[in-house]
């Protein structure tokens, strides 16, 4: 029965004759129809159905799955809030899905409280950190590293540049591609795929490192292999920047570590908000502003001194207790006995 049930599903695409459906063939029309084609994006989506929504939702009914049961199930799990809330995003899209294929009236997770609460605040490196690190990285990590923290690019965008994307004569890049896994996709937005300022001290870095490659063609991977191929980000963290973080005495380090860096730096030199946006290429103005960017705290005290100050300008500073003219104390020091009496008699 569950073997036939897909394929009565497609039979009876146009009428309710078909009946209910389990979780799993959902799952399945929506994998077969529906699933992104970037590939980072196919990959994560595959992993959270497969290894949690479809061994513990699969066999029940789409109407028998009830609200608490999945918030509880949620709490449940040992994984971190981001990766709770994903979860009820994808758990959610298949029931739009479904309604939109009218298997159901109502979609049961739009209820589901999950919070996506970050437990860390991510990891920012201090400009001599940057400098320590690349001291500890050889070619082409080393210039890899630049890009990353110049360019604030995300891993995947670093890994796809290719030199044709390079334009010398009026100092830019264009964002084309994403590669993950060696499988070339699209940029993550509309927004990433823009071309970017390439400052001249970066691109002399740039303009080394593809003297030095036997790979220069326009199409020609700037991080290649030496097979010519595009490198594994994974392999990359794990084999040369972890090493070289703990060598450099900075801790531990992810590839977004750049981005979350790049992102506060640009606000520690005023950089416009609108700005920020366009360099980080953030479809929403809001992922700017509230998970990217980080005041540093010579950035907050300097916020809080200007209202302090602006507070405090032209007030000055009483005695401990001061009488006034006509002989009582002045509030610091009044019978808060007599202001209840007078609160209560009004």
């Amino acid at each position: 029965m569950r073997e036939v049930e897909p394929l009565r599903l497609r039979l009876n695409i146009e009428s309710r004759l078909g009946g209910s459906v389990t979780i799993g063939t959902l799952i399945g029309r929506y994998i077969e129809q529906e699933l992104p084609e970037r590939h980072s994006t196919r990959r994560s989506y595959l992993t959270v159905l497969n290894r949690w929504i479809k061994p513990r939702w699969g066999e029940y009914l789409i109407e028998d799955v009830k609200t608490v049961a999945v918030e509880q199930w949620l709490r449940s799990l040992q994984l971190a809030p981001k990766s709770k809330t994903h979860i009820r995003s994808l758990m959610h899209l298949l029931y739009q899905n479904a309604r939109r294929w009218e298997m159901v009236s109502s979609n049961p997770i739009e209820l589901v409280r999950q919070s996506g609460r970050r437990l860390r605040i991510p990891r920012v490196l201090a400009v001599v950190e940057v400098r320590l690190l690349l001291e500890q990285l050889a070619e082409p990590y080393h210039t890899m590293i630049l890009v990353a923290a110049c360019l604030g690019l995300r891993v995947s965008e670093i890994i796809g540049l290719q030199w044709g994307d390079f334009d010398w004569d009026n100092m830019t890049v264009m964002i084309q591609r994403s590669v993950v896994q060696c499988q070339v996709g699209e940029t993550k937005t509309e927004g990433s795929a823009r071309p970017l300022p390439i400052n001249p001290g970066l691109a002399a870095h740039l303009r080394e490192l593809h003297t030095s490659s036997p790979f220069r063609a326009p199409g020609d991977w700037v991080f290649a292999n030496d097979a010519g191929k595009p490198r594994w980000q994974e392999t990359i963290l794990q084999r040369q920047l972890k090493p070289a973080a703990l060598r450099a005495g900075i801790g531990k380090i992810g590839w977004h570590t750049f981005r979350h860096t790049y992102s506060t730096m640009l606000r520690s030199a005023g950089t416009d908000i609108k700005v920020q946006q366009e360099l980080l290429r953030h479809a929403n103005i809001q992922t700017t502003m509230n998970i990217y960017t980080q005041a540093v705290s010579d950035q907050k005290r300097a916020a809080n001194s200007k209202v302090v100050e602006m507070v405090l300008s032209g007030v000055k500073i009483r005695p401990k207790q001061q009488v006034l003219t006509n002989g009582s104390r002045t509030g610091a020091d009044c019978d808060f006995s007599q202001l209840r009496q007078t609160a209560s008699s009004d």
